[in-house]
């Protein structure tokens, strides 16, 4: 029973041995860090006063100061928050204070301005203003070749009945059948007369006036405003044309200048009813005669294929305003003779 009692103790004391050992060996450097100067506060962290006022830790304050007034431990706050570690992406955007203006109160322009008329009403009101100043023009010319037709007839009648005719009558007769391209002396050849009383005639106001909006725009065209050029209307005399702005370099055409709208609506009725191109025109027209009709200046469009470079497009198109406008009702006037 002794020998048990003594082996506890031996191994009781090297256990003990055993820690002092140890302990005398890892004293030293478990003390050490008693010696050692070190800045209590780490570099990236600023002290703090649970006990002060509340501090504002904004990147634009005044930089942190280190204990014992040290320069170089000072260190600008940067993103640094006020918990003592660096976040990324930490800002804190400096606050400026808005500067007091007075507001600026715009003008209405909208209610200092005349109200304006609908785009509408004002195109429709210069269209009736066009039409209302060029109608007396043709009516006026329609008038005088209708007095031109009669005295034309009355002059073939008379040499039907074999009346012999004055000089006078027989130079004017001549002179008339001239201006008007005729081929053949009126006065010996039934035929050149027929020609002739083909050609003087009226032209429907209908169709005078789509032609003239069309070419014109409603009057509003520069050759309408500086020439008083209703219908595009060419020549090559230097002295009573005006040059168009577009025109080809190798091309020498001028376009008409006219003293007035009634001077541009006489040449245009005297160019349909003499030029070759319009001769389809004229026999429409005399067809409508011969069936005692009232001359329709919607069928008459079919002659003015020539009349443009657009061709049949162009008759669609005069014939289109001849409709939308209701034009038809203004070739009842002037049908006589």
């Amino acid at each position: 029973m002794v020998l048990p009692r003594v082996s506890g103790f031996i191994i009781f004391s090297r256990l003990l041995a055993s820690a002092l050992l140890l302990w005398s060996l890892f004293s030293t450097q478990a003390m050490a860090w008693q010696r050692v100067s070190y800045n209590p506060y780490p570099v990236y962290a600023a002290p703090v006063n649970y006990y002060a006022a509340p501090v504002n830790y904004n990147p634009y304050a005044q930089p942190y100061a280190r204990p014992y007034g040290n320069p170089v431990y000072n260190y600008p706050a940067n993103n640094y928050p006020r918990y003592g570690y660096p976040q990324q992406n930490y800002f804190t955007p400096q606050f400026v204070p808005a500067k007091l203006t007075k507001p600026v109160v715009k003008p209405d322009i909208k209610k200092a301005l005349p109200p304006k008329k609908p785009i509408t009403q004002r195109s429709t009101s210069s269209k009736k203003i066009f039409i209302e100043n060029l109608l007396p023009y043709i009516d006026k010319e329609n008038k005088r070749l209708k007095q031109l037709r009669k005295q034309v007839l009355t002059i073939n009648q008379q040499l039907e009945a074999g009346i012999t005719l004055s000089e006078k009558s027989k130079s004017w007769l001549k002179k008339i059948a001239k201006k008007y391209r005729v081929k053949g002396n009126p006065i010996t050849k039934p035929q050149a007369r027929e020609e002739l009383l083909t050609k003087i005639d009226i032209i429907p106001s209908s169709l005078t006036l789509a032609q003239a909006a069309n070419e014109s725009a409603w009057g509003k065209s520069r050759f309408a405003t500086e020439a008083n050029n209703l219908f595009g209307i060419w020549t090559y005399d230097k002295s009573k044309g005006l040059k168009p702005k577009n025109r080809d370099s190798e091309k020498k055409h001028l376009v008409r200048i006219f003293d007035h709208y009634g001077e541009s609506v006489s040449y245009y009725m005297h160019t349909l009813n003499s030029h070759p191109a319009y001769s389809k025109l004229r026999e429409i027209r005399q067809q409508q005669r011969r069936n005692d009709m009232t001359l329709d200046g919607y069928e008459m469009a079919d002659g003015l294929e020539k009349y443009s470079a657009k061709g049949d497009l162009y008759i669609k198109l005069i014939q289109q305003l001849i409709l939308q406008n209701q034009w038809a009702q203004l070739d009842g006037s002037n049908q006589s003779a």
